[in-house]
């Protein structure tokens, strides 16, 4: 029992331990490029929404959680002051009606911010440009820089950055777009395109405004300097391709943003699935294994027979038998058996195909058992076999 004991105290310890160690164990670094303002890991995109209101002074900034076709019908009206449409994410989706919709919203003088590395085909035929890869880039890093057509003596702002190989290459005819910004190799990484009465401002490193750059000192003016070519007025932060609709905040999506509930989630989920796999099977009461039904009739007519053997009441047991014969006869040649005439003999053995010497044998031996009185066991034994042979005869 004591050596029980300290084992049990041994594991209690080491589980105590297993847990102080996992609560205080630094939280691992969650690398996942969501770009949305509510995250705080390094590249999601909450410093910079943050920093919105000191970039467009005065000016109201607002998230948004709707599709672009109901956001931008808040601009139907001619007279509403101008916004500046904001869109960071990885890539930029969008079906033909919401762009079609966005097109109208910045043709009315409106402008749209995006940063993204892949844009709709429809979108780059519109506004004539193509994303691309820059094969000239060999290196990890490369340097932004950014390109003043208004002050061309000025020098380019550079900054360091990680694996920014993606680039926008402008149609040679579209000649009304702007190159706001390179990188080191020549590479166009960031334009602004006149449509209509407002710009489309593109960007091919969303990376570029995430926390981890933006907080980062050698790089943390990149972003705001990329925003300062947008006026000032009004901005709307898309967050509805990264969050979803307003109010679709349902269950799983909380669990699924926390590590520990999305996986106590997961494994509720695989121990039902192995639930029904094994465990759901319809349970049914086991079949008793019945034995086939027996004739007992041979057992009966042994018990029987010795019930009377061992009484010794021949007499019985021979008037049983001429019962039963006398019955058969009965049943199978119709014939009364009242009176045991010779007349029923011939009778009996036209119609049994027996010798009529058998069959008056049989019948004197009936008779004789009738009229006496105190059966001896030889004269039942010579009865029984006289029936057998009948029987046997009247059976072929």
């Amino acid at each position: 029992m004591r050596g029980y004991k300290a084992y049990a105290l041994g594991l209690g310890i080491l589980f105590t331990l297993f847990v102080v160690v996992e609560y205080y164990r630094p939280k691992p670094i969650d690398w996942r490029q969501t770009f949305s303002n509510k995250d705080k890991i390094p590249y999601g995109t909450y410093v910079l929404f943050e920093l919105l209101p000191d970039l467009f002074k005065h000016e109201p900034v607002t998230s948004v959680r709707l599709p672009v076709v109901n956001q931008v019908e808040a601009q139907t009206d001619s007279a509403a002051q101008p916004v500046n449409y904001l869109f960071v994410n990885s890539s930029f989706r969008v079906d033909s009606l919401e762009l079609e919709a966005l097109l109208e919203f910045v043709q009315k003088g409106n402008n749209a911010f995006i940063s993204a590395r892949r844009f709709p085909r429809l979108l780059q035929k519109k506004l004539g440009f193509e994303v691309g890869y820059s094969a000239k880039q060999q290196q990890d890093s490369i340097e932004l820089l950014f390109t003043h057509p208004q002050l061309p003596k000025q020098p380019p702002f550079r900054y360091a950055w990680e694996k920014a190989s993606e680039t926008i290459a402008l149609d040679s005819a579209n000649t009304k777009a702007i190159v706001l910004g390179k990188n080191s190799t020549g590479d166009t990484n960031y334009v602004q395109i006149p449509f209509g009465k407002g710009n489309f401002y593109l960007s091919s490193v969303p990376l570029a405004f995430t926390n981890y750059h933006v907080i980062n000192p050698r790089q943390d003016k990149y972003a705001a300097l990329a925003l300062s070519h947008l006026p000032v007025q009004p901005v709307w932060w898309d967050e509805y391709q990264k969050q979803g609709a307003q109010g679709s905040t349902s269950v799983f999506r909380v669990l699924l943003s926390h590590e520990a509930l999305a996986w106590a989630y997961y494994v509720t989920l695989a121990s039902l699935l192995l639930f029904v796999l094994f465990e759901s099977k319809r349970t049914q009461r086991i079949i008793p294994v019945l034995e086939k039904p027996r004739n007992t009739t041979l057992e009966f007519v042994q018990v029987i027979g010795s019930l009377y053997f061992n009484s010794r009441d021949h007499q019985s047991i021979a008037e049983k038998k001429i019962a039963y014969f006398l019955e058969y006869l009965r049943l199978h040649y119709h014939e009364q058996t009242n009176v045991l005439d010779e007349e029923l003999q011939q009778k009996i053995a036209h119609k049994s195909g027996v010798k009529t010497e058998e069959v008056s044998q049989l019948f004197q031996q009936i008779n004789f058992i009738r009229a006496t009185d105190g059966l001896a066991e030889e004269t039942l034994w010579q009865l029984n076999k006289q029936l057998e042979r009948f029987y046997r005869q009247t059976s072929r």
